[in-house]
């Protein structure tokens, strides 16, 4: 019973490398999903699925699954429907079911320094907020604060599939960032050691570095020379991603205060841009990338096929107006 954990959202970007990471780190874990496609998610990465809505359905997750430890996270784009308030209010269901269901540990996947973010960046706003309900609900209680995910290397949803040769962003600048794997190892060693973790938020930054560095580290775990750009010109991230494009402006200036030298005073090992590549293993179309001797087939039409996506998007777009 001790050892049981529920993830929140398992199946998706962060929830699922938690999953793998407590597991790795010895706990028996649960992770909810609406799909049984979600469940064979977690299982492949030795989890146990509950077939839940976290967003309304938490409690029945937590009584089925028995667990006493509770890892959640809240979702503004897909769950939320981009409303800051739908985001809070799935914090809030998470917070009221742990107290009713007696959970001896909650952890909350915030953001770095979320309330220093501006609020034109909408999809952090309900963080601070829930971080606020958790520490006024009287339960015992950590967050962890991540700052860029590494995941966003591979990320077709923001244009940004990996692809061998290529490597792509949404800004060059050097920002810090966090492999979603070394969050769920840190949120094994706050349940781990409680009493040390109660009341308190540790952030989760691994690597400080821009696109340049970053493709240099894929160049080297890859073997073959890496093209870095942005995956879509400045003027149509600001005009179709504003949100977005109001954290890369803040990643810039002021930045996440929080340094890798302060995470892994309590992760030694967490992962680099190099790390993660490994780690992670898989270009978009499922080639591994460690070991892959394939030499990239036109790398540059591969990295100019978002961006032109993106400009003729951006002409329709304004056509239309």
């Amino acid at each position: 019973m001790g050892d049981k954990v529920l993830v929140t959202c398992a199946s998706g970007k962060a929830g699922l490398e938690c999953c793998r990471a407590l597991v790795d780190a010895g706990f028996d874990v649960y992770g909810t999903s609406r799909t049984s496609t979600g469940g064979k998610k977690i299982s492949a990465v030795g989890g146990k699925p509950v077939i839940a809505n976290y967003v309304s359905e938490l409690p029945k997750a937590l009584q089925e699954s028995g667990a006493k430890k509770l890892l959640f996270i809240t979702d503004y784009f897909k769950a939320g429907k981009s409303s800051v308030e739908a985001e809070y209010q799935q914090g809030v269901h998470a917070v009221d079911s742990a107290k009713a269901a007696g959970c001896t540990h909650t952890i909350f996947i915030s953001v770095a320094d979320a309330e220093k973010f501006p609020k034109a960046c909408t999809h952090i706003l309900a963080k601070p907020r829930v971080e606020a309900y958790l520490k006024e609900s009287g339960i015992k209680y950590s967050i962890l604060g991540p700052g860029a995910f590494f995941e966003n290397f591979d990320d077709a949803d923001n244009y940004s599939p990996l692809k061998k040769g290529a490597l792509s962003f949404l800004m060059l600048e050097s920002l810090k960032w966090t492999a979603t794997y070394d969050i769920g190892r840190a949120a094994a060693v706050q349940f781990k050691a409680p009493e040390q973790w109660y009341g308190k938020k540790l952030d989760v930054i691994s690597w400080v570095g821009d696109l340049e560095a970053a493709a240099k580290a894929l160049e080297k775990v890859g073997g073959f020379p890496v093209k870095w750009g942005l995956a879509m010109p400045l003027f149509a991230r600001r005009l179709f991603l504003a949100d977005l494009d109001a954290m890369c402006k803040f990643f810039v200036s002021p930045g996440i205060t929080s340094s890798p030298s302060d995470f892994k005073k309590h992760v030694p090992d967490a992962l680099d841009a190099e790390g993660w590549f490994r780690h992670h293993n898989r270009y978009a179309n499922g080639e591994p990338i460690v070991g892959n001797k394939t030499p990239p087939s036109s790398s540059r039409l591969v990295y100019l096929v978002p961006v032109a996506v993106a400009v003729a998007a951006s002409f329709f777009y304004l056509y239309k107006r």
